[in-house]
């Protein structure tokens, strides 16, 4: 007998992108002496990556409609 595979939920690839981008945008916050001003950078691109992956893959961020 074979048995249906079970639907994967979508997960969201953005918490992991957003933290991605922080340690990137301090690394090199470090090196070029604007950490503040690179780790925003870097979290806004992480953000912008997630969401538009996120997007792709089909997870939404709001209600379901019925």
């Amino acid at each position: 007998m074979s048995r249906k595979a079970k639907k994967v939920k979508a997960t969201s690839i953005l918490p992991m992108a957003a933290a991605g981008g922080l340690f990137i945008g301090l690394g090199l916050g470090a090196l070029m002496g604007a950490a503040l001003v690179a780790t925003l950078i870097g979290v806004v691109a992480g953000c912008a990556l997630g969401y538009s992956i996120d997007r792709r893959n089909g997870v939404s961020y709001g209600r379901k409609s019925h």
